[in-house]
Parts: structure tokens; sequence; C-alpha cells
């Protein structure tokens, strides 16, 4: 059977930031809830995971359509998948909720990735500093970790990008202070003359797009 119209999002996708570049959702889904058929975008797209949940099915429409399971998350860890058009609703197995963020790249040519990327949970004593945990010629994904007891400024970049927090913390982008719930989005332009500090104990990541 043939797709028809578009089936718009539920209310567990919330968009909480977008410009030409990215489109970016929290997403929540109830522990055992069920969400009913929608469609998602064709935009390759990264997922942020907040929390430490259960697995999840994905039941998909149409004549070759198929059921998928997620498999439990990890609070930090990240998927990246290649553009694909999808229509699926959404069952929760578990019983803790599901929080993540959804990252549309909006800009990224829908072949330039080629299979699904994956990065895992940092230790929960992860060593402070700045590492790069994907890069391709289109997009890097970096992950910064502060000490517990000290801020951290990150490394300076021309290339334009969001930062997202995984958990609680500030921001301070020149004497501008932004307190950042887990999920929370802050957008940089790549032309910043300020320093980016993050607060005592952060981790966000980075993704950034490395073409003009």
């Amino acid at each position: 059977m043939a797709q028809t119209g578009v089936l718009p999002l539920p209310p567990n996708y919330k968009t909480t930031f977008e410009n030409a570049d990215f489109l970016v959702m929290k997403v929540h889904y109830g522990a055992h809830e069920f969400v009913p058929m929608h469609d998602h975008s064709a935009y390759p797209t990264l997922y942020v995971y907040l929390n430490d949940s259960g697995e999840v099915q994905l039941k998909h429409e149409g004549e070759n359509g198929f059921v998928a399971t997620r498999p439990p998350t990890h609070t930090g860890a990240w998927r990246i998948s290649p553009g694909m058009a999808v229509r699926h609703s959404v069952q929760s197995l578990s019983d803790t909720a599901s929080d993540f963020v959804r990252v549309e790249l909006k800009r990224i040519p829908a072949d330039d990735l080629k299979k699904v990327a994956r990065g895992d949970a940092p230790p929960e004593q992860a060593p402070p500093g700045t590492k790069t945990e994907f890069q391709d010629p289109a997009l890097r994904v970096e992950r910064t970790v502060c000490p517990a007891a000290s801020t951290c400024e990150l490394p300076g970049s021309r290339n334009r990008s969001i930062l997202l927090a995984v958990k609680p913390t500030h921001v301070r982008i020149g004497s501008e202070d932004h307190a950042l719930q887990a999920g929370d989005t802050v957008w940089l332009s790549g032309a910043e003359s300020k320093s980016v500090v993050l607060g005592a104990g952060a981790q966000c990541v980075r993704v950034s797009l490395l073409y003009r």
C-alpha cells in the first residue's frame, strides 16, 4: 500500500532549535508508551541519548515494512543514521522513560553517510578534555568533559556548530552565561571571537559542519 500525505509528529517530539543547518528536537517516550504512526524527514540524523533506558520497538509502515528494536541506551552515547525517509510507530518496551536529542543534519548530502556510526557512553570517571569521536569530510562530532571542580574552555573553531549538553550545566560565551538543561542546544556560528567556557563537571557533544 502506497503511503499518502504526511503524518505529523506526536507531542513526544519538541523542536528546540532550527536554522538552515540543523533541526534539533528533544524526544521523550514514557515507560511502555505507544507512539502512533508518524513521518520523519530524509535528512541524515544524529541521536544523543540523555538517560539509561530499555528497548524500544519501531514498526515501519508500507509493503516493505519491518519491525526493528532499538537496544537499551546509555547516557551520553550517540548514533548517526544515513538519510532515509521513515514512517513508523513506536512502542516502549522499557520500565524506564527514554529521553534523547534528535539532530537532523539539513546540509549534509543524503549520500554522504553510507552506514550507521555509533559512539559509546563515556565512563563515569571520564578524563577531562575534548575528544573527536567521529569525523568525515562533512561532519565532526566531539565530546568535551570538564574537570569536576573547575570550568574548561571549548577549543576554538571556525566551523558552524551546535553544542549539546548531556547533563545540566552552564556555558559562558564572552560575558553571557547560559544555564543549560540536559539536551539543550547552543548555536556557535563559527564567527565567535568570544571564549566559550563550560561549567565544572560539564559533559557536552559538539556537532560541527566542515564546509563553508
